[in-house]
């Protein structure tokens, strides 16, 4: 004998039904929304308010009179120490050498300069003694060395290109002792005469002053 079947009431049905729909839209709706959008960010007003610790200044305190001098993880910084001072060479006067075998040293200035000469001014452009007042400028040994120069030729020879000595061969303008010696020209161009003059006082002498000197005191040069 089987009992009799209870039916369930659509009412009651339909609503079960529509309860389980909407449990099952709601757990759809959860795992469909965006977690980072704003509403499922934490509020603002929940977020942990962060304060500085006390004693995060840091300061130096350095007594009067101590070194300043800080150490750290091992190192020492220490300031640099003044700098050496500066040795300046002094300038030290050469003596003259005593050593015979160096030869011997042309006389002093001083000495030659002693001698009192006429100065009668720079020579007439174009003249003989101007040719030899340029070369002195020339060897660099200025207006009163001409002046010697003038005084010492003038005594050889007059200034004459064709001076001639009978008795000794000297000839010219600088009495060279032979003449020949003068190179080509020597008879008569003045050039050739006074250029040699020179080199021959600037390679004994020194200068015209000294050349002079020796012609005062030996009566020739």
């Amino acid at each position: 004998m089987s009992s009799p079947r209870t039916s369930t009431n659509p009412v009651i049905r339909t609503g079960i039904q529509v309860m389980a729909f909407g449990v099952a839209a709601a757990f759809v709706l959860l795992f469909a929304v965006d977690p980072h959008s704003v509403g499922a960010n934490a509020s603002q007003n929940f977020a942990p308010t962060v304060v500085a610790a006390a004693g995060g200044e840091q300061s130096l305190d350095v007594a009067a009179g101590s070194a300043q001098s800080v150490t750290r993880d091992g190192y020492t910084v220490k300031d640099p120490p003044a700098p050496e001072p500066v040795i300046v060479p002094v300038a030290v006067k050469a003596e003259p050498s005593t050593d015979s075998s160096a030869g011997t040293p042309a006389p002093a200035g001083g000495g030659c300069e002693a001698n009192v000469v006429p100065t009668p001014g720079p020579p007439a452009p174009g003249s003989l003694q101007d040719i030899a007042y340029q070369a002195v400028m020339g060897y660099g040994w200025g207006e009163q060395n001409y002046y010697y120069l003038l005084a010492l030729w003038n005594r050889e020879s007059g200034w004459n290109p064709a001076a001639h000595n009978a008795s000794s061969g000297a000839h010219g303008i600088p009495q060279a002792l032979p003449g020949e010696k003068m190179g080509p020209g020597w008879e008569s161009d003045p050039n050739v005469q006074i250029n040699w003059g020179l080199q021959y006082i600037a390679g004994v002498y020194g200068t015209p002053c000294e050349a002079w000197a020796s012609s005062e005191n030996r009566g020739w040069y």
